[in-house]
């Protein structure tokens, strides 16, 4: 906990000191609809062992100053789970669709809501203690929703910094009796450069 709470304060500080190095004249609200860029983040599920660093691509459509959409893809490399006897290791790769709703607070700040809905193709990797006991390797999609706040600052007309929480909520369809237990829902932190057009 302490290490995402580490992690979200840099995030924050990081884009205020980017935001604050520029003069008001040289910012502007986003003013084109479309953009796409790089995101970074972090995920922690409630019973995994440790938390991972992961990346992806978002787009975004900006429907006027209020309501967005935003989709996005990522990869989320081996979180894993300890059971008595051995371990599992899960990987994700999310394609998510979000709502979000901005409070245009000033041309320089604009916090948001968001709330949506993903589709999460996941691997599960079993120990050697594991497959031993008959458990093998599989792989399958599930579906989960989020919901969380953010923020974006517009760095010039066509150019913005967005960072956000999210809490997940996914529920594992795997039928191995192993994972019927296990929580996947977590805190994801995320942070992205969007170029608009």
């Amino acid at each position: 906990m302490k290490k995402t709470l580490f992690i979200l304060t840099f995030l924050v500080g990081a884009i205020t000191f980017a935001a604050s190095a520029q003069t008001a004249a040289d910012r502007a609200t986003i003013r084109n609809t479309i953009g796409v860029g790089p995101r970074l983040g972090y995920y922690k599920a409630q019973d995994a062992d440790a938390g991972n660093y992961y990346g992806g691509l978002q787009a975004r459509l900006k429907l006027g100053a209020i309501v967005g959409v935003e989709g996005s893809v990522e990869y989320r490399a081996g979180q894993e789970y300890g059971f008595s006897d051995y371990t599992v290791t899960t990987s994700f790769v999310p394609v998510t669709a979000s709502l979000l709703i901005f409070a245009p607070l000033s041309e320089s700040l604009a916090p948001y809501g968001v709330a949506g809905l993903g589709a999460y193709y996941t691997n599960y990797s079993y120990s050697e203690a594991a497959e031993a006991l008959g458990f093998k390797d599989s792989s399958e999609f599930n579906l989960g929703y989020h919901l969380g706040f953010g923020l974006e600052i517009p760095l010039s007309r066509n150019v913005a910094l967005n960072a956000d929480y999210r809490y997940l909520f996914l529920n594992p369809g795997n039928n191995d009796e192993s994972l019927m237990d296990a929580d996947f829902n977590g805190n994801v932190i995320t942070a992205g450069l969007m170029f608009y057009f």
